[in-house]
């Protein structure tokens, strides 16, 4: 059976297989990109063949399944006429709704969780933005901060984040997401995400993830527990070579800490797991014990500087 027959196949049978039959497809789709691309033309192919929309169907949600499934990525991999005609097809019926967009903020220190109508829940760490489409659940845009998605799979309406320039497709997951400028850091704890930052294709399972820095282009993939993902809830956090200042401004983003770093101590980078309580009082001090520096308090702020001979 040649690829092209095998992606048709999947396809075919998508709307009767089985849990384990589902595992098989994921790991078909990982085994190859060539196998995604052509999986994403035979959907496209068949998104194409759908009658016109007159007399619209109500849309019957599926039971969501413990796997994967990329039903829907034809419009991250194929563009130009192909997609041009896709939006030929679906135009009719997006312009019967438009966005009526809600933004949810924490302030820092406060966290929040979020029950969509579809079953997806959003837990947000402080200090973060996230703006949801009420007529659409199936979209959410994370401008700023931490959040940890438990997202219901549905195969027929794949969930998907935006922020930044980059998309983050759910295929059945629990996963994290941390935007600050212009650095995206995502981890999977459960199922598998496939992200499309500028045109590039990856896919993440659980106890993987990924650093990107959008302004320097580049993208880093590392393996994390998938235990530890969306530690932050409680109080944990996995630095990967972050410096202290960017340290320091995470945590007054999540916990409302006014932490000035002073000197050449503000570039180092530290590696590790530091767990935090939200009291600076105890949090500050531990944090400098770590980094070999000293600390003070003025006023309302904490101050770290390098320890004498230590840069």
């Amino acid at each position: 059976m040649t690829r092209e027959e095998q992606a048709i196949d999947w396809h075919v049978r998508q709307r009767d297989m089985s849990a384990a039959e589902w595992d098989a497809f994921a790991t078909w789709l990982e085994d190859s990109p060539e196998n995604a691309r052509a999986y994403d033309a035979v959907a496209m192919a068949d998104a194409l063949l759908v009658a016109p929309v007159a007399e619209p169907k109500p849309v019957m949600t599926e039971t969501p399944v413990a796997a994967n499934d990329n039903r829907g990525w034809g419009r991250w991999w194929l563009m130009g006429g192909v997609a041009a005609a896709v939006a030929l097809v679906a135009g009719p019926v997006l312009m019967q709704t438009r966005p009526d967009i809600r933004v949810e903020q924490t302030r820092p220190g406060e966290t929040r969780v979020i029950a969509l109508n579809d079953g997806t829940q959003v837990e947000m760490a402080g200090g973060s933005r996230l703006r949801l489409d009420r007529n659409d659940t199936r979209v959410a845009t994370l401008e700023s901060g931490q959040a940890l998605f438990r997202v219901r799979h549905d195969a027929s309406a794949p969930f998907e984040l935006r922020s930044g320039d980059v998309a983050i497709r759910d295929v059945g997951t629990v996963f994290d997401v941390r935007r600050e400028g212009a650095r995206l850091d995502v981890t999977v704890a459960e199922g598998a995400v496939a992200l499309a930052p500028r045109g590039q294709a990856v896919q993440l399972t659980a106890g993987q993830g990924a650093r990107l820095d959008e302004a320097q282009g580049s993208l880093r993939r590392v393996q994390v527990d998938p235990a530890m993902v969306g530690g932050w809830r409680r109080g944990l956090l996995d630095l990967d070579g972050e410096t202290v200042d960017a340290i320091a401004a995470r945590l007054q983003s999540a916990y409302g800490m006014r932490i000035a770093v002073e000197g050449p101590l503000a570039k180092r980078s530290v590696t590790g797991l530091v767990r935090v309580t939200g009291d600076a009082s105890r949090d500050v001090p531990r944090l400098a014990k770590l980094i070999g520096a000293e600390w003070r308090q003025s006023g309302g702020d904490w101050i770290l500087r390098a320890s004498d001979g230590v840069y």
